[in-house]
């Protein structure tokens, strides 16, 4: 069986392939002797392949794809397939492993990819090498490799999970192994076969099964990478049908590290003339907006497209808010890792925007007394009220990594102005979601009994109305926040939490109902949440707890697989929070320790 480390020169064309991959060479004395003699040290090098998000043709990560020397030529599967023979698979991966790791940390904290079998994951020297692997790792699982007992390649995973490596499928949709990955391990990423991608720009059938891989994706948590673009056509196919990332020789071949890189920006890119190529000056795209609106009747979708047109003119980290029951609730985002819920008039630009009906449009963040630091990097923010038949309904806003142009102002203005009419014929309500879940917990919540395990009682309950696993309770100690319970599979990553960790995501609901993550693996989280993300958590909520007026508390709700979170999803464990904290707060005695005896 062969591992994928691809071949990307032209000599791949000279191999034979098979319905099962690379025919079979015949093994002799001097094949092993070859085979041998690329697992020394230094023999086997590693160039990278760039993977970009198509909406702003910006680099997040790079796959780390092996080289081998010959006599004879040919590519690494076939070189895998050799080794397989002589049983020296092992010794040939961990060889290509360790020119990965050999290449250092891509620059400015963007992500690598490694292709890995479900044997050598179990590997305890490829365990081993993990400190010598980028923070931001991505293990690619092929599906080349039979997988029998998936109960216990999890098992395997969880040891790579809790050093915060994210997870792969590697040519998603190439075969049967391949889809049931994607259904026994929840992957971050899905790989798509470079066989689904080629010639997409020509074929309806590959076009509805794309759309349907990037509904499956969202609804899941699950970022999509399309392996294999090769024309400007497949590309602007690829980015109508939001996938998340691409990867092939239209962009970049795989080179040294990092010799096709200007650190100043994606302008200087190789591929820079491929920005926003299936993005139409916006002056051409407000049409294009107006009928994409006119052809849903449902308030989440449309609001899906006004956020992903802001993200795709040019990568501006757009979010939505609609008002319900007095405060803003986020009900679409793009190219945030996490978002903040539940606002009230008074919290931040957004809130301003959204209370007093105008646009706020701000420079340079650091200057303006409203600005609530999350997202680390923001220069500048715009918020445009979303304003139906003169009633204001909610807020668009779009923050920058650079300083903002007239056009952002303008697309901002016209893509709030063209919702807000689209919400004036279908309304804005958002119907009522996952209440029914929530109202079994209170109940159960209610027949609570005071006492010791009553926080991890309660906490249970939080888990089921809210389907994720992890959940701690933070108190305010006069000595500063406590985790007094933790559960689930994360709560030893929860307990290692550092207090000013601790303070800082508390801090993040200090006013605000919820804040949490939204879905995009490869975008930029809050402030405070980073080791979360290390440590293994897919999907995190923060819930503050208040009892007779006083904040005593936060809830922290973690997932170890990935986990899509939305504003309907979150609003009703932010009123089970609530019951909760009644229910703690009238009994703190039950589980406080005593403070201290005066002296």
């Amino acid at each position: 069986m062969a591992l994928k480390w691809t071949q990307a020169d032209d000599d791949v064309t000279a191999v034979t392939v098979t319905e099962t991959g690379l025919t079979r060479p015949k093994v002799d004395g001097d094949l092993r002797r070859a085979v041998e003699r690329l697992c020394d040290p230094g023999v086997i090098t590693a160039v990278v392949q760039p993977i970009v998000r198509p909406a702003d043709m910006v680099v997040v990560g790079y796959e780390a794809l092996a080289r081998m020397p010959g006599p004879p030529q040919n590519p690494p599967n076939w070189w895998l397939d050799v080794a397989s023979e002589l049983d020296l698979r092992r010794r040939l991966e961990l060889a290509c492993l360790v020119a990965a790791a050999e290449i250092g940390p891509p620059p400015e904290g963007r992500m690598l990819f490694v292709n890995a079998s479900a044997s050598i994951i179990a590997d305890p020297a490829f365990l081993d090498l993990r400190k010598e692997l980028p923070d931001r790792l991505v293990i690619e699982l092929t599906e080349q490799e039979a997988v029998e007992d998936y109960e216990r390649l999890r098992g395997h995973l969880a040891s790579w999970l809790e050093r915060g490596v994210r997870v792969a499928v590697d040519d998603a949709g190439a075969g049967y192994s391949s889809l049931r990955h994607v259904v026994e391990l929840s992957p971050d990423y899905l790989k798509l076969d470079r066989e689904l991608v080629r010639g997409i720009d020509d074929d309806p059938n590959r076009r509805a099964l794309m759309r349907a891989v990037v509904a499956f994706a969202r609804e899941v948590g699950t970022s999509v990478i399309a392996e294999g673009v090769e024309t400007r056509a497949e590309l602007e196919v690829l980015r109508d049908a939001e996938v998340h990332l691409v990867q092939g020789f239209l962009l970049a071949r795989p080179g040294p590290p990092w010799g096709m890189i200007d650190r100043t920006g994606p302008s200087s890119f190789p591929f820079s003339e491929l920005i926003d190529t299936s993005a139409p000056p916006w002056e051409d795209g407000e049409d294009e907006m107006r009928q994409a609106l006119a052809r849903v009747d449902n308030v989440l979708e449309a609001c899906e497209i006004v956020v992903e047109t802001v993200f795709r003119q040019g990568g501006l980290m757009s979010s939505l808010y609609l008002e319900r029951n007095g405060e803003l609730r986020c009900v679409a985002q793009r190219g945030l890792w996490q978002v903040l819920d539940g606002m009230p008039a008074t919290a931040g630009i957004t809130g301003r925007a959204w209370a007093t009906g105008h646009a706020v449009i701000v420079d340079d963040v650091s200057l303006h007394p409203e600005y609530r630091e999350a997202v680390p990097g923001v220069v500048s923010e715009i918020c445009v009220p979303i304003l139906v038949n003169g009633d204001s309904v909610g807020s668009l806003n779009v923050e920058s990594l650079s300083p903002l142009s007239p056009d952002t102002a303008t697309l901002t203005q016209s893509a709030a102005r063209l919702l807000a009419d689209r919400l004036g014929v279908i309304g804005v309500s958002l119907g009522n979601t996952r209440w029914q879940r929530a109202a079994h917990a209170s109940v159960a919540i209610s027949g609570l009994v005071a006492g010791r395990r009553l926080p991890q009682q309660v906490l249970h309950r939080l888990l089921d109305a809210a389907e994720m696993d992890s959940a701690c309770l933070v108190t305010e100690e006069q000595v500063g926040p406590r985790i007094i319970a933790a559960v689930g599979p994360l709560a030893g990553s929860l307990l290692a939490l550092a207090a000013d960790e601790l303070s800082s995501l508390s801090s993040l609901v200090g006013d605000i109902r919820s804040c949490y993550t939204a879905g995009d693996a490869s975008g930029r989280g809050f402030v405070g949440t980073e080791s979360l993300r290390t440590a293994g958590a897919r999907a995190v909520v923060v819930l503050p707890l208040w009892a007779q007026r006083e904040r005593f508390g936060t809830v922290l709700l973690a997932h170890s697989k990935p986990l899509r979170l939305t504003g309907d999803r979150v609003e009703p464990l932010e009123l089970l929070a609530d019951h909760a904290a009644a229910v703690l707060g009238a009994t703190p005695s039950a589980y406080r320790p005593s403070p201290p005896a005066a002296h």
